[in-house]
């Protein structure tokens, strides 16, 4: 293309991470930059998944530092593109940090933290977060279950992952797919109810 604007620009970059082409998403994000062009908010959230995919901490941060100078640090989007990089990172408190400064939550992003704090081995945080997701009013999903029932099986708490399987995934009406079918073979065997 001849010229290129900023939605060219954030087709390509963010085409690019969505596939897991990560280094090259931030490639273009890298020649975006240097071309003049300002990033927006969709730019932002999609570089810093793109770092999230490789590990790219250093670069992450540096975008952490453009997201407070361009103002979108309360953006819901770059907010949570930004948690997830720093806790995908290994650096867990910064991306709770960022996440408990967030203006606002969705599921999404509440599901990103509860998600990698599982993945982490940070059981109890995992699920004290789904129970101020809860309270917040927020709809709990299948990727919330999924992550709270893995979190009960760590723990080997039967109590709390029955409550999960029945009041919250039965009552909720959260489809039972494999993802949540496995994960309660899983808490329910480890917690010793073989049957």
């Amino acid at each position: 293309m001849p010229e290129k604007n900023l939605v060219s620009w954030n087709a390509v970059i963010s085409g690019l991470t969505q596939h897991g082409f990560h280094e090259n998403g931030l490639h273009y994000f890298s020649e975006m930059r240097n071309s003049g062009l300002i990033p927006d908010q969709f730019t932002l959230g999609s570089a810093l998944k793109g770092c999230s995919g490789i590990g790219a901490l250093k670069l992450g941060q540096q975008i952490h530092g453009n997201t407070v100078k361009l103002g979108f640090q309360s953006n819901l989007f770059v907010g949570s593109s930004l948690s997830h990089m720093y806790m995908k990172c290994g650096v867990l408190d910064e991306g709770e940090r960022v996440f408990r400064a967030m203006p606002i939550h969705n599921v999404v992003s509440c599901n990103t933290v509860i998600a990698v704090e599982a993945q982490n081995g940070q059981s109890d945080r995992a699920l004290d977060y789904s129970k101020k997701m809860n309270a917040s009013g927020l709809m709990l999903d299948r990727v919330t279950f999924v992550s709270v029932i893995i979190s009960c099986a760590e723990l080997a708490t039967l109590g709390q992952g029955q409550q999960a399987h029945c009041h919250q995934a039965i009552k909720a009406g959260v489809d039972l797919a494999l993802s949540l079918r496995s994960s309660l073979v899983g808490m329910y065997s480890k917690c010793g109810c073989l049957a």
